[in-house]
């Protein structure tokens, strides 16, 4: 199959291109018509899928629950907000259910169902600070262990390529040091440290930071904390745009500070994403989160913000329509840099000769028109 458009994004700009797409794979890209086309997008823009990589749920269905057909489900439609790999994401939970959740997710990723593709998993949690624990229960917080972690992976098969954890509760950091050296991506989050205590996390290999001001101690000018360490050092950051989570201005002061780079766009969707507003239960059940009308979620009866149900490519279209970052930018924050913080860079996230046919078509509007996994076409409207 040969697509093409006059607007490919291609090494971080749109220029006029054809793809070739055979064996789930790019093979080739041409100049714009090269060869004869079997669909031509015109003017919409062909980008790399979107890749989400803190995600807890949507459309009813938790990673908690542990159930495949929710998954599968979930995976099914995430491809109509052009997102094409993501990794499901756990909450803090008792440890035989994470065990549980990690299993089914591992399960769902060999049966390879139609939709976006199972790249792993994302623990996050249990190994949180208490203070800083948003949404997650605190009676099931735990202090960072080796065991613990290695009991995790077993039951994930090896699947858990990205941690969220509060370093100074990491003892001589000897969990992120471990994890890291073996694949894992470390990133920093729930966590009330210093700078220099998040500073000396990422010199002993954590890479990242999870959504960005959440869930952290911020920034003072007498100790900068987390969020600090977030802006000054070359470790990834993730971001919620929803204008809820962080205000619009914050986002850009991020981008700036990170020099436009390494910054990872992510929904954090719970549950309750694809639902109308209402009450929902979160993970275990014990704990209720509450929908208002735009979308953000609450712990029930509080302003504890919850998560949310933001789709991705309206988390693209908030950056750059309210945060006021480059259309550019922005697809790489939903594309390029998810793939290079997981390695995957070579695979996904770029539209490159050998790397998966992954590939989301979008208007002016910001509106999925089509979106390519692995080379199929998911969307039945339009192209």
């Amino acid at each position: 199959m040969i697509i093409q458009s006059k607007r490919v994004f291609i090494s971080g700009q749109f220029m006029k291109a054809q793809i070739l797409i055979d064996s789930q794979k790019i093979q080739a890209v041409f100049p714009y018509d090269h060869e004869k086309v079997d669909v031509d997008y015109g003017d919409l823009m062909v980008v790399p899928g979107f890749i989400d990589l803190h995600t807890h749920g949507a459309y009813g269905y938790a990673v908690d629950e542990g159930t495949p057909d929710g998954l599968a489900n979930w995976l099914a439609k995430l491809p109509e907000e052009g997102v094409t790999s993501f990794l499901p994401t756990t909450a803090t939970n008792y440890k035989e259910a994470t065990i549980k959740a990690l299993q089914n997710i591992t399960a769902v990723y060999e049966k390879r169902p139609r939709g976006a593709q199972i790249i792993g998993a994302h623990l996050e949690g249990p190994f949180l600070d208490y203070t800083f624990r948003g949404a997650h229960e605190p009676d099931l917080l735990r202090t960072p262990s080796l065991a613990d972690f290695e009991d995790f992976q077993q039951a994930a098969g090896g699947k858990i390529r990205y941690m969220t954890l509060a370093c100074e509760h990491d003892a001589d950091f000897a969990l992120t040091r471990y994890a890291s050296r073996n694949g894992v991506v470390v990133s920093l989050g729930h966590s009330g440290a210093s700078l220099e205590m998040a500073l000396l996390a990422v010199a002993n290999g954590a890479s990242s930071f999870t959504h960005s001001y959440n869930g952290m101690k911020g920034l003072h000018h007498r100790e900068p904390g987390v969020v600090g360490a977030l802006m000054t050092s070359d470790a990834y950051a993730e971001i919620i745009a929803d204008g809820y989570h962080v205000h619009p201005n914050a986002i850009n002061i991020l981008f700036k500070a990170k020099n436009y780079s390494r910054i990872i766009l992510i929904t954090d969707s719970l549950v309750a994403k694809g639902l109308p507003k209402g009450t929902y239960e979160f993970g275990l059940g014990s704990e209720k989160i509450e929908i208002d009308d735009n979308g953000t979620a609450y712990l029930s009866g509080t302003n504890t913000i919850a998560g949310s149900s933001l789709r991705m490519n309206l988390a693209v279209k908030f950056l750059v329509q309210r945060a006021m970052i480059s259309v550019e930018h922005a697809l790489l924050a939903a594309s390029f840099y998810p793939a290079q913080v997981l390695g995957l860079e070579k695979r996904k996230g770029q539209i490159l000769v050998g790397n998966d046919a992954d590939l989301t078509v979008l208007d002016d509007g910001w509106n999925v028109q089509q979106t390519y996994c692995l080379g199929e076409r998911m969307l039945k409207e339009g192209f």
